[in-house]
C-alpha cells in the first residue's frame, strides 16, 4: 500500500509516505505554521518516492488532541487531497500513536501531551490497549494515577514538563520524550484501523478533549 501519513497536532511537523518498499520522512519544527510547510513537505516525499497522489491508497492524520489550530489544518489538507486523489482518509488519535511503539512495557504506558494552563492530556495504556477514559487533568492527578502501577513509563512531548512539575516524585518513574516522528507510527496505526473499520466518516472532525478558548466564550 502506498500511504501517506502526517502529524500537525504539536510544534513539530511529521510527514511520512510508505510504498511497501521505502519509506520516505520529513521532520522538522513548524511552530505555527503548519499550514505553510505542511503541503511541500507532502509534494517533496511524493517527488522523491516517484508516485502520483493518483497512486495513494490511504491517507493518514493525526486527529488529536493537540493544538486547535494544527489539527483543523492537518484534518482539513487531508480531506483536500482526499477529494483530489478519491483516496480515504484515517485519522488517528495522538495519545493511541505515543502509546503504540511501547506496547511491549511491562506495566503502564502513560503518554501525556502539554494542555497549557498546568493540565496535560493523557491515558492510561497496558500491552498496547488503552484501559483509561481519555483525559485532561493536572500534573498531581496524573501522579495519583500513574502511583497505583507498579511500574510506570511516561512518553509524548508533555513528559518533560510533567517530571519538572513533579520533582522528586518523578524518580520513581521510566521517561522517554518524544517530540516528533510520528508518521511511521501514523501509517501503521493507520492501516490497521482502515482494514479493522475502515476509513473516516466524511464528518469526522478533530479531537479535542477540552474546548478551545473562542469556542468557551461563545458559552
Amino acid at each position: 500500500m502506498n500511504i501517506l501519513a502526517f502529524d500537525t497536532a504539536g510544534n513539530f511537523l511529521s510527514t511520512g509516505l510508505s510504498t511497501g518498499k521505502a519509506f520516505f520522512e520529513e521532520n522538522r519544527f513548524a511552530g505555527l505554521k503548519h499550514s505553510e510547510y505542511l503541503l511541500p513537505s507532502v509534494n517533496r516525499l511524493m517527488d522523491n518516492a516517484e508516485i502520483d497522489f493518483s497512486d495513494l491508497d490511504l491517507i493518514v492524520c493525526s486527529r488529536g488532541p493537540g493544538s486547535f489550530t494544527g489539527l483543523r489544518i492537518g484534518m482539513s489538507t487531508a480531506k483536500g487531497l482526499s477529494t483530489g486523489s478519491d483516496t480515504p482518509v484515517v485519522s488517528v488519535n495522538n495519545l493511541d500513536a505515543l502509546a503504540y511503539n511501547f506496547s511491549f512495557f511491562n506495566g503502564a504506558v502513560i503518554p501525556v501531551i502539554d494542555a497549557r494552563k498546568q493540565r496535560f492530556y493523557t491515558a492510561v495504556y497496558q500491552k498496547g490497549e488503552r484501559i483509561s477514559e481519555y483525559l485532561d487533568i493536572s500534573a498531581e492527578e496524573v501522579s495519583d494515577i500513574a502511583s497505583g502501577y507498579k511500574q510506570v513509563l511516561f512518553t509524548g512531548s508533555g513528559s518533560e514538563i510533567l517530571r519538572e512539575r513533579l520533582g522528586t516524585p518523578a524518580s520513581t518513574f521510566n521517561w522517554f520524550k518524544t517530540d516528533y516522528g510520528l508518521s511511521p507510527v501514523l501509517v501503521n496505526l493507520g492501516r490497521i484501523i482502515y482494514e479493522t473499520d475502515g476509513p473516516d466518516p466524511d464528518d469526522q472532525g478533530p479531537f479535542y478533549i477540552r474546548l478551545s478558548d473562542a469556542e468557551l466564550l461563545k458559552k
